[in-house]
């Protein structure tokens, strides 16, 4: 009995030292602490939840928690107290209305309790402050948001540069174009007549090799530009072009000439010189697949 009456007191007091460190750790702690009962009606809160809330402990006992909420924020709140009817215990978000009228974002994580019979009795909720990161994030999406229209824009301005390039770049192609057609016709007229009337006088055998060699050179010369050119830059004449362009679709020479109503020979001398002024007389090339690579305007 000595042993028992010595021990009651030893556990009354560890009893009391126990709950006097639990409420120094519960009234200390860094995030808020509440209790509702099953009615939704406060039965706890700790001083950092009263801080949280800018209200006084008397403000808060007693009364239900949904008065701190707006219409949006009920929503959650019930939905979740549904849950912690059925024993869920995870954690959400949900923002306070504090006394001042200012929004208060934090996590809530309860834990519910229930009676030796089951039923839902209330729930305690560690309540954590998460403001200063929610204003954080938000300042984090303006800067992005910020930051996209920057690209946005600069990506706008070099869509437009690259157009103004395209336009530029196309206008030296047509100009190199003219270029070329210009210094071909130049040699047509100016430079091939008096090296044909050059060839119809009297020459010996080196003067000839001579004039062949000038001759082929010019040809190296204007043949890389040949196949870029429609027909009506060849120095065709109309009938030529005409044939040329029968010739481009396949037609044979006989087809040609029933067509215009010539003479197969006729037809024949107008190929040979269709073919020494685009310059591939004496070449294995098909005149067909010629004209077709050359006339990139489509028949003329």
């Amino acid at each position: 009995m000595r042993l028992n009456i010595k021990t009651k007191p030893n556990r009354s007091k560890a009893l009391s030292t126990s709950e006097q460190r639990y409420r120094t750790l519960v009234e200390t702690m860094g995030d808020g602490l509440s209790e509702i009962d099953e009615n939704q009606v406060t039965t706890y809160a700790n001083d950092m939840l009263c801080q949280m809330w800018g209200r006084s402990r008397d403000e808060i006992i007693g009364k239900k928690v949904d008065q701190f909420l707006d219409e949006k924020n009920k929503k959650i709140l019930f939905s979740q107290l549904e849950k912690r009817r059925k024993g869920e215990s995870a954690s959400y978000e949900i923002v306070w209305t504090q006394k001042d009228g200012s929004k208060l974002h934090t996590i809530m994580t309860p834990t519910p309790y229930f009676d030796s019979n089951g039923d839902f009795k209330g729930s305690f909720a560690v309540i954590t402050d998460i403001s200063k990161q929610k204003k954080e994030k938000n300042q984090l999406e303006i800067r992005v948001k910020q930051r996209t229209r920057e690209l946005e824009n600069k990506t706008k301005s070099l869509e437009e540069v690259n157009t103004a390039l395209r336009v530029l770049l196309k206008k030296r192609e047509e100009d190199k174009t003219i270029l070329e057609e210009r210094m071909l016709l130049n040699i047509r007229e100016l430079v091939t007549p008096y090296i044909e009337k050059i060839r119809g006088s009297q020459l010996n055998d080196r003067q000839q090799g001579c004039l062949d060699i000038m001759e082929a050179t010019l040809n190296d010369i204007v043949s890389p530009f040949l196949h870029k050119l429609s027909l009506k830059f060849l120095n065709l004449t109309p009938s030529e072009i005409q044939v040329a362009n029968l010739v481009k679709f396949g037609k044979t020479t006989k087809e040609i000439a029933q067509i215009l109503n010539l003479s197969g020979k006729t037809i024949e001398f107008y190929r040979k010189s269709i073919r020494k002024k685009i310059g591939i007389t004496n070449k294995t090339i098909n005149l067909q697949t010629f004209l077709s690579s050359t006339d990139k305007n489509g028949p003329t």
